[in-house]
């Protein structure tokens, strides 16, 4: 019997120096429950909610091969992560055919790093069945 309370009285002190090493008062004299744990801590919100893709741009001159229009296929250039831009030639970001062809070369390096060597061949395979779900599909 003896034996048995000193048990408890040990026990009960261990919790209570337990929950004294759990809990830290701040400097206003807020309990804390925990060191790490800040009540007044904001979220940053940039690791908030999911990030946005940046969407690229590639720059053409006609409207040929794009699909303007097509939901299906405006939907595969955004999961790949660009879309097509048509600028009349002589406009401001296609004044001329080199300047297109850099701009349209750094978009396209970037796009083979982000999605892979064969990201033009997969873009192709949903061209087509994007434009025959949709029966732009002529012939």
């Amino acid at each position: 019997m003896r034996l048995l309370s000193y048990q408890l009285i040990f026990v009960g002190l261990f919790l209570l120096c337990l929950k004294g090493l759990g809990q830290s008062i701040s400097e206003n004299g807020d309990i804390l429950s925990t060191q790490a744990t800040n009540p007044r801590a904001r979220p940053d919100a940039k690791k908030e909610g999911p990030k946005k893709k940046k969407i690229r741009y590639i720059i053409r001159s006609d409207s040929k091969g794009t699909l303007s229009g097509n939901k299906c296929f405006e939907e595969v250039t955004k999961k790949f992560g660009f879309e097509y831009l048509i600028v009349p030639e002589k406009m401001p970001p296609n004044r001329n055919g080199f300047s297109r062809f850099m701009h349209n070369f750094g978009v396209k390096t970037v796009l083979f790093f982000k999605n892979g060597p064969g990201w033009q061949i997969r873009l192709n395979k949903k061209y087509k069945q994007c434009r025959y779900q949709y029966g732009d599909f002529v012939g």
